[in-house]
C-alpha cells in the first residue's frame, strides 16, 4: 500500500537508492541516482554528500559512463566543500584539459585552503587568460585577492567584474564589504543592500513579509507600521540591534509605529534594551505597511559615522548575573588574585570562514599557562578538548552545560569575567554590546566590522582588536594576548 504521506518525488529517490545499493548495482544505477539527488537537494548539505558519493561510485565502476562525470563530481565537490575530492577529481580534469577554466576555479579553492594563496592566484588568473572578460573567474580571482589583504586590487577587480555583469548582486555585495571596511559607509549601505536580492538566502521572515507589505527605503513613517525583521547570523544582529533606538525616535517624531520581528536565543536580551513603543514580536501578528531587514537601518537612518556608536547598549539579566556569580565562585574562591577570563578559540564550522578565524586547539596552550588565571569556556560543545587541557594541569573550567537560556546565559557570565579573549563570532559582539573588556583575535583579512589597521574599533569601545600580521599566524596574536594578561594581573 502506498504511503500517502510519501511525496513522488520522495519515492523516486527511494527506489533508485535502493538500486543504486544493491550487489549488482552498475555506473548507470548511481549515476542516475546521483543526479536525481542533485535535482532535488536544493541547500541540503546531507543530499548533496549523498549525490557526491553516489557520483564518485558511479567514476570507480566506469569512468566513461557520463562525459561530464568528472565535471559533476569536481562541482559538487566544492558545493560541499570536500577538499580532497576537489584536488583529486580536478588533478584529472586538468590533466584532460590544462586550460579547463571550471577546474582551474574549483582546484584555486581548495589550494586556498590550505593558505597556498601564490598557486591559488596563478591558477585563477590562467582562468581569467582562457576565459578573459569572464565575470566568474574575475570574481573568484578579486576574492582570491581580497583574502590576501590586497584591498585596493581586489576592489579594482569587483568592478570589472561589475562593469561586465551590472547587475551581478554577489560582485555588488563583496565590493560593498570593501567600502565599509575602509570607513565609506554611504557606498558601502547602499550596495550591502544587494543582498536582499539573494532569493535563495531570503529567511522564512522575509518570505512573509514582502508578500504583504513593501520593502522601506526610508519613506515617513506617518500613520504607517514598520517591522524590522532580524536576519543573518547572532553576531550581525547583536551589532545591529543598536539602532533601533534612534529608529523607535525617528518614528515617534513622524507619527508612526515601529515593531522589531525577532526570536530565538538573543530575544531577552534585546527586550531588555528596546524603548517602550517599539515591541518585539515573535510572530507574524501584525500586518504591517512596510517591512525592513536590521542591517538595512544605518543607510536608512543615515549612519555615516561610527563615531560616538561605541558604548554599551545591552545588559545582563541582575538576577542571572548573581546565580552566575556564585557559579564562577564555586571555582575561584580557593585562587584568591585569580584573574577570570573567557575564552572563544573556534566557531561553528558551518561558517564560510570558521577555518580562518578559528585558532588551532595545539597553539592555545601557550596562553592558557599564563600563570593566576582561571578560563572559563563559552563556547557549548567544547567539553573534550577542555578534559583534555585540564588533564595537562591547565586551569579551564567549562560551565556552558548551564546556559539555559540562550545568550542570557553568556551575557550573565561575561558580566562576571575580567577579560574576555575570543575569535571573531557572537559571542565578540555580545561582550562588546555589554561593555566588557574584550581581546579580539582576527585573522589577517577578517570581517569588515574591525576596519583594516587600527587595534581599535569604533563600534566597540571595550574590544581591542589583535590582528594577524600575516595569514595563518597565530603565534604572535597569543603572545600580544599573552602579553596583555600579564599587564592585566600585574596592575
Amino acid at each position: 500500500m502506498i504511503d500517502p504521506n510519501i511525496e513522488p518525488a520522495d519515492s523516486q529517490l527511494a527506489d533508485l537508492r535502493a538500486r543504486a545499493a544493491a550487489p549488482h548495482a552498475g555506473a548507470a544505477d548511481c549515476l542516475v541516482f546521483g543526479q536525481a539527488l542533485l535535482q532535488h537537494a536544493g541547500r541540503d548539505k546531507a543530499r548533496q554528500r549523498e549525490a557526491l558519493a553516489a557520483l564518485v561510485r558511479a567514476y570507480q565502476l566506469d569512468p566513461s559512463c557520463e562525459p561530464t562525470l568528472l565535471h559533476m563530481i569536481a562541482q559538487t565537490a566544492f558545493i560541499v566543500r570536500d577538499w580532497v575530492l576537489v584536488d583529486s577529481a580536478t588533478t584529472l580534469l586538468l590533466e584532460q584539459n590544462s586550460q579547463d577554466a571550471n577546474a582551474l576555479i574549483w582546484r584555486a579553492a581548495a589550494v586556498q585552503q590550505r593558505n597556498d594563496f601564490d598557486t591559488a592566484e596563478r591558477l585563477l588568473r590562467e582562468a581569467v587568460r582562457v576565459v578573459p572578460g569572464n565575470p566568474v573567474a574575475l570574481h573568484k580571482l578579486a576574492l582570491c585577492i581580497k583574502e590576501q589583504a590586497r584591498f585596493t586590487e581586489a576592489e579594482a577587480l569587483l568592478r570589472q567584474v561589475l562593469v561586465l555583469s551590472p547587475n551581478n548582486v554577489h560582485a555588488l555585495f563583496d565590493l560593498s564589504e570593501l567600502e565599509i571596511r575602509t570607513g565609506r559607509f554611504a557606498e558601502g549601505w547602499a550596495h550591502y543592500e544587494s543582498r536582499v536580492a539573494f532569493a535563495d538566502d531570503l529567511n522564512s521572515a522575509q518570505h512573509a513579509l514582502a508578500a504583504i507589505s513593501a520593502h522601506w527605503q526610508g519613506e515617513s513613517l506617518e500613520g504607517k507600521t514598520l517591522i524590522v525583521y532580524g536576519e543573518q547570523g547572532n553576531g550581525d544582529c547583536l551589532w545591529a540591534v543598536r539602532f533601533l533606538p534612534l529608529l523607535a525616535e525617528r518614528a515617534r517624531r513622524e507619527g508612526g509605529r515601529v515593531i522589531f520581528g525577532h526570536d530565538g536565543p538573543l530575544r531577552h536580551l534585546f527586550e531588555r534594551m528596546l524603548p517602550a513603543d517599539l515591541p518585539l514580536e515573535t510572530s507574524l501578528e501584525t500586518r504591517p505597511d512596510f517591512h525592513c531587514g536590521l542591517m538595512s537601518l544605518p543607510l536608512r537612518l543615515g549612519v555615516f559615522d561610527a563615531t560616538g556608536w561605541g558604548v554599551p547598549y545591552l545588559s545582563a539579566e541582575p538576577a542571572r548575573v548573581q546565580a552566575w556569580r556564585e557559579r564562577v565562585h564555586a571555582h575561584t574562591a580557593s585562587k584568591l588574585g585569580n584573574r577570570n577570563v573567557g575564552l572563544v578559540w573556534n566557531g561553528n564550522p558551518e561558517h564560510i570562514r570558521d577555518r580562518r578565524r578559528s585558532v588551532p586547539v595545539e597553539q592555545l596552550e601557550a596562553l592558557l599557562s599564563v600563570p593566576g588565571v582561571t578560563w572559563f569556556a563559552l563556547s557549548p560543545g567544547r567539553s573534550e578538548t577542555v578534559v583534555q587541557w585540564r588533564a595537562k594541569g591547565l586551569d579551564v573550567v567549562d560551565l556552558t552545560h548551564h546556559f539555559q537560556s540562550g545568550f542570557d546565559d553568556v551575557a550573565a557570565l561575561l558580566a562576571n569575567l575580567d577579560l574576555v579573549v575570543t575569535i571573531d563570532s557572537g559571542p565578540a559582539h555580545l561582550a562588546g554590546a555589554l561593555g566588557v573588556p574584550t581581546c579580539l583575535m582576527i585573522d589577517h583579512v577578517s570581517a569588515w566590522f574591525w576596519g583594516d589597521e587600527s587595534r581599535a574599533t569604533a563600534w566597540y569601545d571595550s574590544i581591542e582588536l589583535v590582528r594577524q600580521p600575516e595569514i595563518g599566524a597565530w603565534a604572535p596574536v597569543l603572545a600580544k594576548v599573552r602579553e596583555r594578561i600579564e599587564m592585566m594581573r600585574g596592575s
